[in-house]
């Protein structure tokens, strides 16, 4: 099978490939496949069955379990079975399964190799490709990471098929960043409520990819890819992570963002409102009240910050953004309160 891209990893895209992963890749050592608990027997143990040997590792699932002592317990399961330097870590689920794994392998015998396997719309369009792995903090989120790009990522558009609509809404928004960032076309679908879900997978992959490939280690032009991911961090963190999904999340963040670039005279208003109103035609859960205090602390220790201060990607038009450093905190506020007051 011929991958999507190659960055320099292969990326595989296509249907009923969870059978076929151990064919697509070549191990020079034990394979660990490692997935949820809750997902072991639907996809972890098909994917385990495609290689001609492999050891499964499950854990927990949610927000809750993404942190240091669940990695480090995937550290001893890889210790007590006698994995080595040239094991190959196969991870199999959505994005919480994938950072926390992911950080895993990376820092298992400073790191070995390691495969994404995503089972969510959200993963196989933006955690699965990159490289970038983490678990959080109590502070906030994936504030403990590393870059450990993959050696390949496999996604089985099939998966997707079985998933419950917030789920599939979380994978679509987070696409339909993509599309403001860089590709005009990709919007439009979401714009035009023509949305196919292999070719919005496709074309959010390949913007992911032509960013990373520009810029491994979030130098600058990869920062785009946070765009609407500062508030909506600090929505997450004010919901304590639970009634609302990343992607819902970084709709509301989208929205926010777009109010400050409009404050500031980057976006005109007309642009502003074509974006809104399709996020809004999407259907984002609606946010409860929350105290606007708690987000905006939670931006804070937004991983984009620099010595100098806040740090935005804010768009200029559909397919435009730019990386503005100095925000105030006024015009956190103002972006939170666009928001709230609008949700």
């Amino acid at each position: 099978m011929t991958p999507l891209l190659t960055i320099p990893y292969p990326i595989f895209v296509g249907h009923d490939l969870l059978d076929r992963v151990g064919s697509l890749l070549e191990p020079r050592g034990r394979v660990f496949v490692i997935t949820s608990t809750q997902l072991r027997e639907r996809f972890g143990e098909r994917v385990a069955k495609s290689f001609a040997q492999a050891d499964i590792i499950a854990f927990e699932e949610g927000e809750a379990h993404k942190t240091l002592a669940t990695a480090e317990g995937i550290v001893t399961e890889f210790l007590e079975r006698n994995a080595k330097r040239d094991s190959l870590a196969v991870v199999v689920g959505g994005g919480m399964v994938g950072d926390t794994a992911g950080f895993a392998a990376s820092i298992f015998l400073r790191g070995i190799d390691l495969v994404h396997v995503p089972t969510t719309l959200l993963a196989q369009v933006d955690s699965s490709i990159g490289g970038k792995v983490a678990v959080n903090h109590a502070k906030g989120k994936n504030l403990i990471g590393s870059f450990h790009p993959p050696v390949a990522v496999v996604s089985d558009i099939s998966v997707l098929e079985t998933l419950p609509p917030h789920e599939r809404r979380s994978g679509l928004f987070e696409a339909l960043k993509g599309g403001v960032i860089a590709d005009p076309e990709l919007f439009a679908m979401f714009e035009e409520q023509r949305v196919d879900v292999e070719q919005v997978v496709r074309r959010a992959i390949k913007v992911k990819a032509d960013i990373v490939a520009a810029d491994e280690k979030e130098a600058d032009l990869r920062r785009w890819l946070n765009y609407g991911h500062t508030i909506a961090h600090g929505i997450e963190a004010a919901m304590h992570y639970e009634g609302i999904t990343h992607g819902e999340a970084v709709a509301w963040g989208m929205i926010a963002a777009n109010a400050i670039a409009v404050n500031r005279g980057l976006l005109p208003e007309r642009e502003r409102a074509r974006i809104d109103d399709t996020i809004r035609a999407h259907e984002p859960a609606a946010l409860p009240q929350l105290d606007p205090e708690a987000i905006l602390a939670a931006t804070e220790h937004d991983k984009k910050n620099t010595g100098r201060g806040r740090v935005m990607v804010l768009p200029h038009a559909v397919g435009r953004v730019g990386v503005i450093t100095g925000i105030g905190e006024d015009e956190l506020r103002y972006g939170v309160d666009a928001v709230l007051t609008r949700s």
